[in-house]
């Protein structure tokens, strides 16, 4: 059996979770299944930076590289087909928005995931990235072998939009994240010195800065919280701010103001390009991690803080929930009043924070990243036999 991924739609420039995944994943399945062969199909000027991060799986260069973006998109839906074709590939796993090659082979099969669905959403993502996958969604829905969502919470979102266009069988496959990264270790992580925040207590928040984000709701109730009760932390948000963002840059200048106006400007800290050990190290030392986002379809981050030893307060909203579980705290999504209610009585009561640390080391062990994986093998064997 020979399984394509494809990565033609990630850009080595940019990183995302997506992208993160496909490079796990890369490492893995090898690894864990030697009876298929897995060959990763990339633009032809990313080739050497995913032979590099991608050692032990087979990587196949097509079209222009990560130039531009139409070109990759235009490579994907125009050439990927007959490539695979003269590869021999039996399946092909498309993951991420759930858009598929327009031209491909109906002998391949086609392993769909939907880890976003964020454009049928309340959602703020660009209005050219919800058109393309508006325009092209349902053709892949409808071409897919297999279909996989990272939550049930996903799987329910495609159902009440797409149902009609739905003839595969769905399977809920939670992502995972390697615990051998994200741990608690006092010796290492707990105990290592922090630049970022020059000893300071602070509050944690992972992931892109986009108004969906909710970032906003998180920045005002942290700051009501510290006028209160006269307290220490800051925020830390660790993400991509690239100045061409103009949507992101936007948002990001609206977290500033936030803290700016109430004199607190001093308490706000962005940090990017953050390297694993980093990130495990700041996770291990939050006194408090807070999942904002409303329209997460998984958010892996909070199994990361969760396997690091941070306390999590979530958004009760989006998949979120069916993650976090009873491990954490919630507020409303949208009211600041109950996440600066939420922040306070977390941060004021040791026990509190103790009990929830040990909830969510023990929920981390569920989410394993060769779990997701091993269950993915099974599923392209399975297709494959159904094949035969």
């Amino acid at each position: 059996m020979k399984v394509a991924i494809n990565v033609l739609s990630q850009s080595p420039r940019h990183s995302t979770g997506a992208l993160s995944w496909f490079l796990q994943f890369a490492h893995a399945a090898p690894r864990l299944d030697s009876a298929a062969d897995y060959v990763l199909f990339a633009g032809r000027a990313d080739v050497p930076y995913y032979q590099s991060k991608a050692t032990g799986m087979a990587v196949r260069g097509l079209g222009s590289g990560n130039s531009r973006r139409a070109l990759r998109i235009l490579t994907e839906h125009l050439l990927l087909g007959a490539k695979l074709k003269s590869e021999k590939i039996d399946i092909l796993f498309q993951g991420g928005s759930g858009v598929a090659p327009l031209l491909l082979p109906r002998d391949i099969k086609l392993v769909l995931a939907i880890w976003g669905m964020q454009h049928v959403a309340e959602t703020d993502i660009r209005w050219e990235q919800r058109l393309y996958r508006r325009m092209l969604f349902r053709p892949g829905l409808r071409r897919a072998d297999r279909i996989v969502v990272n939550s049930a919470y996903t799987r329910d979102l495609l159902l009440a939009h797409y149902s009609r266009d739905i003839r595969a069988p769905i399977d809920v496959i939670h992502h995972g994240v390697d615990l051998t990264l994200f741990h608690a270790d006092p010796d290492d992580a707990g105990q290592k010195d922090l630049p970022i925040v020059n000893g300071s207590p602070y509050v944690l928040f992972v992931g892109q800065i986009y108004p969906y984000k909710l970032l906003h709701v998180l920045a005002e109730a942290l700051c009501r919280a510290i006028s209160r009760a006269s307290l220490p932390h800051k925020l830390v948000v660790v993400g991509n701010f690239a100045s061409s963002d103009s949507m992101g840059m936007d948002y990001r200048q609206q977290i500033q103001r936030i803290f700016s106006e109430v004199g607190l400007g001093d308490r706000l800290v962005l940090a990017q390009d953050v390297k694993v050990k980093d990130l495990r190290a700041l996770y291990a030392r939050a006194a408090l991690y807070v999942q904002s986002s409303a329209a997460e379809t998984f958010g892996r981050t909070v199994i990361e803080a969760m396997a690091c030893g941070a306390p999590v307060l979530a958004a009760r909203a989006g998949a979120t929930p069916e993650i976090l579980g009873d491990c954490g705290r919630y507020y409303e999504a949208l009211n600041v009043e109950d996440c600066a209610g939420q922040i306070l009585t977390i941060l004021q009561d040791d026990n509190l924070r103790r009990d929830l640390i040990a909830r969510g080391l023990r929920r981390a062990q569920d989410f394993s990243h060769e779990g997701e994986v091993e269950k993915l093998i099974a599923l392209f064997h399975d297709l494959k036999c159904g094949q035969a």
